[in-house]
């Protein structure tokens, strides 16, 4: 592993406002929900009313995975952070290794470095280490929220360190991965498929109260039962994986081609299709194969939670707590459904998100370039880009939807609903193209600037899922363009919030325009629009 101090060195400093960002953002929304839940269940009284209306149906464990020790507080914490959790921490993982790793190479980089003392596996360790880090220091802040809420030490202990080697279990599996695939964004792919897998076996494991959840690294951080006994032995499962996939992600570095996976890509024919010269031919040829995996994730996920709205809607009659959950207080019975429906439309915008980011990687692997040289303008490149990925947006949002709406009917006998909720569905795609162009726009101003885009899309899932649970304000519910559509299929849609995001949605569109139009391409470090344009007006005072 030689080298492995200077990349160490070399991935922090270009990695390091990601690796804060997550540290900072997990950390305080774990602590805000614990102060919050602590606030809500002051009594034990106030415990045992949510231990008993939750453990009353087992449909729910689905989601938030099977409670364990809610008669006590970090029980209820645990649990009403579960499902937040079971996806974050993974996420976090995948995103900074597949970045600090196979991102690298994509971006030419790596070779440079590799050109000197830095070995094959230099990489792979240092990028491990440095999530492994991220998540021990979450891992501590978790601990320290639990011990301030005077939880118990083994809760507060085997908690934080159950959702950081699942975090740490994924990053693993993601370093594998990256040798694997040729590119980060069939590495991320592949790894959310895992992701949805093991949240799935975890969800019918608990459901059905059998050995699938065993088969999960989601199902063997619950099974620690932090709250309930601490029972430390499942923890020796992830860090086996953990090891497995981190000696096989080294394996597998020390026998391939840089710049390449670990099996050579096929040959791709040898001429191109008349559409791909022209602008839209080529974006969907690009985007057609994410659209096809997120509508598939979408459809799994539908599919999944469609099953057990029936049960759902008979537990949350005459149960306050289930209403509370779903509902905001709501007993209507497609409570359940409107949660569901904003969680795929979070998928739909997740989609949009990285098809945006897939055009910033066109140029920053300077394909763009040569493709501008031509007849084809930035502004038509890039509206053709947007629009695919509006396109697939609306795919996925409309396949999800769908799946939903068959798996509902299916459970209720009620044909009417397959309709009725792919509408309920749909009705967010405009707060989702509000997220798509807002990408655009910081892409167009300045590339660099898209994470910013994923830190507004974490804020948008905080306050869609956790908004009751934190008690946010009006005010800051309202910030979110999924908010302005109304809690459909219970609430009619509200006109003006589709009109409202629409014109949000044009405005950012045109921001977007207007910064690649004037801002070098590629984008230098540190040279956006406004460096460009000042730049621009000194060269041009200078020859007068």
């Amino acid at each position: 592993m030689g080298g492995y101090s200077a990349m160490l060195s070399i991935l922090w400093r270009g990695n390091r406002r990601q690796i804060l960002g997550w540290v900072l953002g997990l950390a305080g929304v774990f602590a805000a929900t614990a102060w919050s839940m602590n606030d809500l269940y002051p009594t034990q009284a106030d415990i045992a009313a949510y231990a008993q209306a939750t453990e009353s149906g087992s449909a729910l464990f689905a989601i938030n995975g099977k409670p364990f020790g809610l008669d006590t507080i970090g029980g209820l914490i645990s649990y009403e952070f579960g499902f937040v959790s079971a996806l974050a921490f993974p996420l976090l993982g995948v995103h900074l290794v597949l970045r600090m790793t196979r991102g690298e190479e994509q971006s030419g980089r790596m070779e440079l470095l590799r050109a000197g003392s830095i070995g094959r596996t230099a990489t792979v360790g240092a990028a491990l280490t440095l999530t492994a880090a991220g998540v021990a220091v979450i891992g501590s802040a978790m601990s320290a929220t639990l011990f301030a809420l005077d939880v118990g030490w083994p809760g507060a202990v085997a908690y934080p360190a159950a959702m950081a080697l699942l975090g740490f279990g994924f990053a693993a599996l993601a370093a594998a991965v990256a040798q694997v695939v040729a590119t980060a964004r069939a590495g991320t792919a592949a790894c959310l498929a895992v992701l949805v897998v093991a949240f799935l076996a975890r969800g019918v494991g608990d459901v059905r109260d059998n050995a699938l959840v065993w088969l999960s690294p989601i199902g063997w951080a619950e099974q620690t039962r932090a709250f309930a006994g601490a029972r430390w032995w499942p923890l020796l499962l992830a860090v086996g994986f953990a090891a497995a996939m981190a000696v096989l992600a080294g394996w597998f570095a020390e026998r391939r081609d840089l710049g390449q996976g670990l099996f050579a890509s096929r040959r791709g024919p040898s001429s191109a299709a008349a559409n791909l010269l022209r602008p839209m031919g080529f974006a969907i040829r690009g985007h057609r194969g994410p659209v096809l995996a997120w509508s598939i994730i979408g459809a799994l996920v539908g599919i999944a939670f469609g099953s057990l709205a029936d049960a759902i809607r008979t537990l949350m009659e005459d149960n306050e707590a289930m209403q509370d959950i779903f509902g905001g207080g709501s007993a209507d019975e497609d409570a359940y459904l409107a949660f569901v429906v904003i969680l795929l439309a979070l998928i739909s915008a997740g989609y949009a998100l990285q098809g945006i980011g897939r055009v910033a990687e066109e140029e920053a692997g300077d394909r763009l370039e040569p493709i501008l040289a031509g007849t084809c303008s930035r502004t038509r490149w890039l509206a053709a880009q947007a629009i695919t990925v509006a396109a697939g947006a609306a795919i996925v949002t409309a396949v999800s939807g769908l799946a939903l709406g068959i798996s509902d009917a299916v459970a209720i006998s009620d044909p009417s609903a397959v309709g009725r909720i792919t509408v309920a569905a749909l009705a967010y795609l405009p707060a989702v193209l509000v997220l798509l162009t807002f990408a655009v726009a910081l892409y167009g101003l300045h590339p660099p600037y898209l994470a910013a885009g994923w830190a507004v899309y974490i804020a948008v899932a905080v306050i869609a899922v956790l908004a009751d649970t934190l008690q946010l304000p009006d005010w800051v519910r309202h910030l979110s363009p999924l908010d302005w559509v109304g809690r459909t299929p219970i609430d009619p849609v509200r006109g003006w919030g589709l009109v409202a995001a629409l014109l949000l949605a044009g405005v950012f569109a045109i921001a977007g325009g207007y910064g690649l139009q004037h801002r070098d391409v590629p984008t230098r470090r540190g040279i956006g629009v406004r460096e460009a344009l000042a730049l621009r007006r000194s060269r041009g005072a200078a020859r007068a």
